[in-house]
């Protein structure tokens, strides 16, 4: 099997790097690898990466040309939290690691439960006694943007004492809130059933049949950003993009590339009266074709949250069983055949203390495959009830 593939699946990503972030040192652990236009990069802006800058351009490991396009959408791999006891009114950070830089449009995170326009995971106060929600915490987006790590942070409201669970396995984005990827697509961009890894599906996008239409009056045949039209059906605005209707001859930028005519990325930058405008990018066009002119036309149809499905990088596909990052401190390697299943102070191998040297000496030998702490787990509370609580954090 190759040291990499194509593709973000868990075969895929680079094998060179370790799967347990505890033991990356100075190269990176596997979930630091990102899909980028250019192939398998190393997130920036961490220790591995070698400065704390996450604008900074991400170092490639492996050149892999449109990769991040070939990946689709971005993923979800890996997610984490600090263990402990919070009391009201602290602050509880949540931290998602994708498998691609995104950048998060989002208002700014408050203390309240105010979630408009902003990005936001909702979580539950559940009481000990009956592992009923007492009330919710609205984890905002609070950093990240531009790396693969984004961080959301919630405030405890008062309540009894008990733990933490997931309200919904979503990041809800609320309004103007918005993920997106390298090449500016929506992460929460709906595209078709059809499709694979390698030639991911179109997306569904917005219908064009409300835009103004323009005729070209004379053909371009020299790349130029002037455009002359006549027969306009309303006024053309700034801002609005351009595209050629569907079988229509179509427009072609100054690489030769028709790519512009449906993609959206064509835009109005002037308008000089109702009859010529200026055009974001030089094209060249024949006469008489129709176009089309919209503020909105062949936007994503997008979704209104992104499910909390992860894909770790053991290939664990469900937030209720993936194990957070680096946890793997509880499970022991070598339960003996006359061991107690459970036990953590029996019946396990040990490190060798005959010549007492050692600091580690009737140390267990832990589990380092990123399957142990999972995230969730079921509690039963102390009268009654049973809940999914968050591994490892009590409120108090």
């Amino acid at each position: 099997m190759g040291l990499w593939g194509s593709t973000t699946s868990v075969a895929n990503r680079p094998k060179f790097l370790p799967e347990d972030d505890n033991a990356a040192g100075s190269m990176g652990s596997r979930q630091n690898a990102i899909a980028t236009s250019g192939g398998w990069a190393l997130s920036a802006g961490l220790a591995a990466s070698g400065n704390d800058n996450k604008d900074a351009q991400p170092e490639i490991l492996v050149c892999i040309r449109n990769l991040a396009a070939v990946a689709g959408s971005a993923t979800v791999r890996s997610i984490d939290w600090t263990d402990g006891a919070y009391a009201d009114s602290a602050t509880f950070d949540i931290t998602l690691t994708f498998d691609e830089a995104i950048d998060m449009t989002s208002a700014t995170a408050t203390a309240n439960q105010t979630v408009t326009n902003k990005a936001y995971i909702l979580l539950n106060r559940i009481g000990a006694t009956d592992m009923v929600e007492d009330n919710t915490i609205a984890a905002q987006y609070l950093s990240g943007s531009g790396t693969n790590q984004i961080t959301f942070r919630g405030s405890l409201q008062s309540a009894a004492a008990g733990y933490i669970g997931f309200n919904t396995k979503a990041i809800v984005f609320n309004g103007s809130a918005d993920a997106t990827e390298e090449d500016g697509t929506s992460i929460l961009a709906i595209r078709q059933e059809g499709g694979s890894a390698s030639s991911p599906a179109d997306r569904i996008v917005l219908d064009s049949t409300a835009a103004i239409v323009g005729t070209v009056n004379g053909a371009i045949t020299t790349a130029t950003t002037a455009l002359v039209l006549d027969g306009n059906s309303g006024t053309i605005a700034v801002g609005m993009k351009v595209y050629g209707q569907a079988n229509a001859t179509p427009l072609t930028d100054e690489n030769g590339s028709t790519d512009l005519s449906q993609d959206g990325s064509l835009t109005v930058t002037a308008t000089n009266g109702s009859t010529s405008v200026t055009l974001s990018r030089p094209v060249t066009v024949a006469n008489d074709v129709i176009l089309n002119f919209s503020a909105d036309g062949h936007d994503s149809l997008c979704d209104e949250g992104l499910d909390l499905v992860v894909q770790g990088d053991s290939g664990t596909t469900d937030i209720t069983g993936i194990t957070r990052t680096g946890e793997d401190t509880a499970v022991k390697i070598g339960l003996l055949e006359d061991g107690t299943e459970g036990s953590t102070t029996s019946g396990t191998i040990i490190f060798d203390a005959t010549d007492g040297s050692s600091t580690d000496e009737f140390s267990a030998i832990l589990a380092e495959d990123k399957t142990s702490d999972i995230v969730l787990h079921s509690q039963v509370g102390s009268t009654s009830g049973t809940g999914s609580i968050l591994n490892g954090v009590t409120t108090t």
